[in-house]
């Protein structure tokens, strides 16, 4: 971190150099002027009396003589790397964030380079409190006899915040309840206030047993509230060491009951999984691109949202910050609950379905660290998760779908639906009797109805694999699944509905630019019938004036379009349209119910760059903001687009084979006039036909 840190300010010290020139200095009033002297003389030449005066320039209001001296500061800043970073962690410390962030914001239009020499030196700042060495001593100091050394360590730990309370904790662990420093250490940790629940919970979730007793002691001092829960494991497991479990029975008021534990602890889990417990996000990262191929068109990288958690790092033997996105910690809390539902050995089985559920979700999320995605992973590992102490049973993995279909956790569901499918070694006598119960097969069969194409074709898959042969209910709709899976051909489709043919395919040239396959029809019922026959549609331009049907009943359609994915809609609203009174309005009011719909023009400026006429800057086409508002960031990012490709031809592929196979075994797969031909063969037609129709 220090390494980074020190090689951001040698690239933003030689930035600095190639500022704008300052504007002329403005004339300065009595009061202003006095100060002004007294800052000249003696004359400002030390780095740290140069930033002094540009922050008490922008305190009398002067940002031309503050963008002064921080360039004497900049020039008077040395090489050495080490002297540099303690001059910054120095400034960093003299100075508070609000007199720091008025100075970055006063010298921005002067030069370009403060905000990031700024940005270190905080930076710089926080590195060094957080330093464990010193937080110690600064810990060890609340018990000296002197009063100056035990304010100063305070004031320390105080300004280090949720970074001190690994050294507060051990402080509360090992002295006396009613010490001089045991007492300073509770005010300390009441002071963090409620930042101090997350990182505490997640050293009491680690296998740092032998601090366990320090983390509650130190939970009890924040104040935290709704943390009752994860003491139920240190007061009742039993190897769980003497004085955590001490500390854990004081702050739960006694020792409870092992039953009643169990039941607190599984309701904490269903409400962990489910999907408003994700956490907001905090701040948006632009990762890297990895592949050369979806670099086109993207700003540098994948942009994502992520949530700051703390970490136990086995390495490191502590807790660490780390940014990750929100499924990553929710995933870690609900594991850390389902740890302490195991360690309490669990029975109900439907706390034990949800355990399994959380062990699977782990499993996903780590796999996801990697670009690995449900489909990539072998069947024999996803079992592995959902095995419970009595070895693994498909009818409780088809129960685990459809406790992850309740939480809205799709990829969980149809992971759970590919530990199904037996291995190649099965017999065929076996794979025609079924290995799935006729509730697990029901179960399954439901699952199709779900609006997610991978859902789907992992539970037709199971279904085709392990529910035996046809016919039983919902056998028709396994192949349908399957043949609509084996219709995508590694293409972006979009949908264009307009009734006037001019403007109709104007729109579809405007949409293959930005890499679609456009297919223009003239009616609603055609759109819906194309979305229908093609698994790659993933957009969807609706005219506002479309008829047969209106669009409101299209858009309904469109959203009950099975079997695959709910396309995004955008409704474009005409010139002429959008000037008729309040129509606009309407078209509003209809469509506020519905996700995944936007409402679009058709100006130039839609699919086209243009200048703004006030500042003469370009500005880029409005398409893309206005498809990721109505169906978020991936559909635009170009690694999320290429990836979805990928994932959709990777389960045409199976799908394709599987149907061959089914139809070895007796299936109906084929449709009442198909050419007599094999589906893979008619697949790889279908490929080389459609690469060479942009639009169709």
């Amino acid at each position: 971190m220090q390494w980074r840190t020190r090689m951001l300010v040698v690239a933003v010290l030689g930035c600095a150099a190639g500022a704008p020139a300052a504007e002329p200095p403005r004339r300065l009033d009595p009061l202003q002027q006095a100060v002004i002297d007294s800052l000249a003389s003696p004359p400002r030449t030390s780095p740290a009396d140069c930033f002094e005066a540009a922050v008490r320039c922008i305190e009398i209001d002067s940002p031309e003589l503050a963008h002064d001296y921080f360039k004497k500061f900049v020039a008077a800043v040395g090489d050495d790397e080490k002297e540099r970073f303690t001059l910054f962690a120095d400034i960093g410390d003299a100075f508070d964030a609000g007199r720091l962030g008025r100075l970055e914001r006063a010298l921005a239009p002067r030069d370009p380079a403060a905000g990031k020499i700024i940005g270190a030196i905080r930076e710089a700042s926080a590195i060094r409190r957080r330093d464990p060495a010193q937080l110690a001593a600064a810990a060890a100091a609340l018990g000296s006899p002197t009063v100056q050394e035990r304010l100063a360590a305070a004031d320390r730990l105080a300004a280090a915040q949720e970074d001190a309370l690994p050294v507060l904790a051990d402080v509360l662990q090992s002295a006396p309840a009613n010490s001089r420093p045991a007492a300073a250490a509770r005010q300390l940790v009441a002071s963090v206030g409620p930042v101090a629940r997350q990182p505490l919970l997640a050293w009491l979730g680690s296998d740092d047993v032998a601090h366990w007793a320090g983390a509650i002691e130190a939970l009890a001092a924040s104040g935290a509230t709704d943390v009752d829960d994860f003491l139920f494991a240190p007061a009742l497991v039993e190897n769980t060491p003497p004085a955590a479990r001490d500390a854990a029975i004081r702050r739960l008021g006694g020792e409870p009951s092992r039953d009643a534990a169990l039941a607190r602890l599984a309701a904490r889990l269903d409400r962990t999984l489910a999907p408003e417990s994700l956490p907001p996000i905090d701040e948006l990262c632009l990762e890297p691109i990895t592949k050369p191929e979806d670099a086109a068109g993207a700003l540098g990288g994948t942009l994502t949202g992520t949530v700051e958690r703390y970490v136990w790092s086995p390495e490191a033997r502590r807790i660490m910050r780390q940014r990750m996105s929100p499924r990553e910690a929710r995933s870690a809390e609900a594991a850390h609950v389902a740890r302490d539902l195991i360690a309490l050995g669990v029975r109900d089985p439907h706390a034990i379905r949800l355990v399994l559920l959380a062990q699977l979700e782990s499993l996903l999320v780590e796999a996801g660290r990697d670009a690995a995605t449900a489909d990539t992973i072998p069947p024999a590992s996803l079992r592995q998760p959902l095995t419970p102490p009595d070895g693994f049973d498909p009818d409780t993995a088809v129960a685990v779908v459809e406790l992850a279909i309740t939480h809205g956790l799709f990829e969980a569901a149809a992971a759970a639906c590919r530990s199904i499918v037996p291995p190649d070694a099965v017999d065929a006598a076996a794979a025609r009797r079924g290995l799935l119960s006729p509730t697990a097969r029901k179960t399954l069969v439901t699952a199709l109805a779900v609006p997610d194409a991978g859902l789907q074709s992992a539970a037709a898959t199971a279904l085709a694999t392990a529910a035996g042969d046809p016919p039983y209910p919902g056998s028709s709709r396994v192949v349908d699944v399957l043949r609509h899976a084996a219709t995508a051909t590694g293409r972006d489709v979009a949908i264009v509905v307009h009734p006037e043919e001019t403007i109709r395919y104007e729109l579809a040239a405007d949409i293959s630019r930005f890499g679609y396959e456009a297919v223009p029809v003239a009616t609603g019922r055609e759109a819906v019938v194309a979305a229908r026959e093609s698994a790659d549609t993933t957009l969807v331009l609706l005219a506002a004036r479309s008829i047969s049907p209106t669009p409101i009943e299209t858009v309904q359609l469109l959203q009950r379009c099975w079997p695959g994915d709910v396309p995004p809609v955008l409704l474009v609203v005409d010139p002429l349209d959008d000037g008729r009174g309040c129509f606009l309005t309407q078209l509003v009011l209809k469509f506020r119910e519905f996700n995944g719909v936007g409402i679009v023009d058709r100006l130039d400026s839609f699919f086209e760059a243009t200048t703004d006429p006030a500042t003469g800057d370009a500005v880029g086409p409005r398409f893309p903001d206005s498809l990721a508002q109505a169906a978020g960031p991936q559909a635009v990012d170009p690694a999320a687009r290429s990836q979805a490709r990928e994932a959709r031809l990777a389960r045409s592929r199976e799908a394709t084979a599987l149907l061959e196979r089914m139809a070895d075994r007796g299936w109906e797969v084929a449709r009442p006039g198909d050419p007599p031909r094999s589906l893979v063969a008619a697949q790889y037609n279908r490929d080389d036909a459609a690469a060479a129709r942009p639009i169709r």
